[in-house]
């Protein structure tokens, strides 16, 4: 049999090229498609941002952005409007909408993405959106398009699909994309059961609670991980577990934004010296200072003068 006749009719050939998966070290990935079988996939990726990098003014042309916050926290905007994210949240924009992050910076931070078209219920693609029936594809296109909020809590629901979807791309066949539609099927329909990250999300241990009112004093000596787990009423293992998962970041790194957040505060008024507030603030110098305003803000003192004046 000729070789050449096997591989034309090979139904996963034509895949290869239409699905573009790329590596960038161990910390980031994303795959990229553009198939006849599969239009509402666009993009999906994962990204461990370890510093503070850049995120300036963008849109998605006829697609949702749908984020998931696993861990970090940042802080973006859509139609003028700030959003305060951190682990455990979900955040998405409508087609076409401007968006960014604060001071066109993404802060350090893990995160999952894809953009993807949900078309509207009333539009001919909504008939057989994901290949589902026409009743069931209207009601899902109808159910996304009619989020209140684009702010959401559950990230840990959504995970496994955006994990899925990254499994069976990557095989680039003809199944994988079958698979890969079952998971994006999945994740809007888990998506739109979601519950407004401003609600309550179930019980939040007191320990938990009582430790960030801590921590927003700004106590002076710093605590040690150890000193925080013991006003939980904690195991020092079992209070890190628990703060991750209730408040998104390790204790040190929300312990320093309350710090920052209050230095900038203080350089709001013309005659505080950043020498001054770094003593106050409990940093050692205001190098010191400068370096942690950098690494957790993405600027300098003066730059977070202007911005608090």
């Amino acid at each position: 049999m000729d070789s050449a006749k096997v591989r034309s009719t090979d139904p996963d050939a034509s895949l290869k090229d239409a699905i573009t998966v790329q590596r960038g070290g161990k910390f980031r990935r994303w795959i990229q498609a553009s198939l006849p079988q599969f239009p509402e996939f666009n993009h999906i990726g994962f990204d461990v941002f370890s510093k503070v990098g850049n995120l300036g003014r963008h849109d998605h042309p006829g697609l949702f952005e749908i984020c998931l916050i696993i861990r970090g926290h940042v802080t973006w905007w859509a139609k003028e409007r700030m959003y305060d994210l951190r682990g455990g949240d979900v955040y998405f924009t409508w087609p076409d909408e401007p968006h960014g992050g604060l001071h066109e910076l993404m802060h350090p931070c893990t995160i999952y993405w894809t953009t993807v078209r949900v078309p509207r219920p009333e539009e001919p693609a909504a008939r057989s959106y994901l290949s589902l029936p026409e009743p069931e594809s209207r009601e899902l296109c109808a159910r996304v398009h009619a989020l209140p909020e684009r702010h959401l809590r559950g990230a840990e629901k959504l995970q496994p699909y955006y994990e899925a979807i990254f499994e069976h791309m990557t095989s680039r066949s003809v199944l994988g994309v079958i698979q890969a539609r079952a998971a994006l099927q999945c994740m809007l329909a888990t998506l739109v059961t979601l519950p407004l990250a401003g609600s309550k999300h179930g019980f939040v241990p007191p320990g938990i609670t009582r430790t960030r009112e801590f921590l927003d004093s700004c106590p002076r000596p710093w605590p040690s991980v150890a000193e925080l787990a013991s006003v939980a009423g904690m195991s020092v293992s079992h209070f890190h577990a628990c703060f991750v998962k209730e408040v998104g970041m390790a204790p040190m790194e929300y312990a320093h934004r309350a710090r920052l957040n209050q230095a900038q505060k203080l350089l709001s008024h013309a005659n505080a010296s950043v020498t001054d507030v770094a003593g106050k603030m409990g940093y050692c110098s205001s190098q010191h200072l400068a370096a942690c305003f950098k690494r957790y803000l993405g600027m300098t003192p003066t730059k977070a003068r202007k911005s608090a004046g």
